[in-house]
Order: structure tokens, then sequence, then C-alpha cells
């Protein structure tokens, strides 16, 4: 029932994963890297911009927003 001892072999070296495994050192991941948080600083930027432009509060906050510091909507800032 165990299977012998005649087929031992390691299965992770057959495994699929996202990372590549578990021996993965990809050749060039700094640049790789590099790209990828630049792609998410080019998406969200000019999300955070429009967010807040777009951000309206009908009531005064209780206690200090840090968006009160960009957000053009607020009016005097003296809570």
């Amino acid at each position: 029932m165990g299977g012998g001892g005649e087929h031992v072999e390691d299965f992770r070296t057959k495994v699929w994963s996202m990372t590549g495994g578990p021996n993965c050192r990809p050749k060039y991941w700094r640049r790789n890297t590099a790209i990828a948080m630049a792609g998410i600083f080019l998406v969200c930027i000019p999300i955070a911009i429009k967010s807040a432009q777009l951000e309206q509060r009908p009531h005064h906050p209780v206690r200090p927003i840090p968006s009160q510091l960009w957000c053009k909507n607020f009016g005097n800032k003296e809570y």
C-alpha cells in the first residue's frame, strides 16, 4: 500500500505554481518587479487624483481625516 521505494521522486519539482516552484530565481526579477511597481503606480495615481476631485462630505467630520489636506471640497478646515 505504501508504494515501495521504486518511485521515490520529489513531487514538488513537477508542481506548477505562480511563483515558479520551490527553487525559483528568475533571471530578471529586479527588472520585472520594477516594471510591475511602475504599472501599479501608473494605475493608482490617476485613480487617487480623480477620487480627491470627486470627494464630497455632506457633514463635517468629528475628527480630522487625512483627505482633508488635499480635498478642495471641504471649505475651511477648522474642526
